[in-house]
């Protein structure tokens, strides 16, 4: 059984290694390394929202959350994984007061078509905003539902 949670204490035993697992499973190249997936582990605006089967990450959500808005910084799902909903229910977890941005990959189109279907639209592009491969960058945000 898949268990999604908010992890707030961020108190899962190896916690960044786990992420950086998962990370290296769904990327070619980790957009993160260890030292900052620690690092933003110990941030206080960081939130991370944990997909776990038998005590094992399958995948994550990290957001940064403000007063006004929040951000999303990752958010990942092993590909034996992938297509079971498990973003959706990861993405449950976002606050509904408050507009949401994220970047993606503008060859993504599998991520862009999951932000379009959670109601994120378009509002600005990054030009070479990624590196290896470098890439432009699509900026979505979604507004708040209250």
């Amino acid at each position: 059984m898949i268990e999604i949670k908010k992890d707030e204490k961020k108190r899962v035993a190896n916690l960044a290694e786990q992420i950086y697992q998962v990370l290296k499973d769904v990327y070619a190249v980790s957009p993160w390394n260890i030292e900052q997936i620690e690092k933003d582990l110990q941030n206080p605006l960081s939130v991370y929202v944990l997909a776990l089967e038998a005590q094992n990450l399958i995948g994550f959500l990290a957001f940064q959350e403000s007063d006004c808005e929040a951000e999303v910084l990752q958010i990942a799902v092993k590909k034996a994984y992938q297509g079971k909903k498990i973003a959706t229910a990861l993405f449950e977890h976002l606050p509904i007061d408050k507009e949401i941005f994220l970047e993606v990959r503008e060859s993504n189109k599998a991520a862009l078509l999951f932000y379009q279907k959670e109601k994120f639209i378009e509002i600005a592009r990054r030009k070479n905003y990624y590196h290896e491969p470098v890439e432009n960058a699509i900026v979505m945000k979604r507004e708040n539902y209250e």
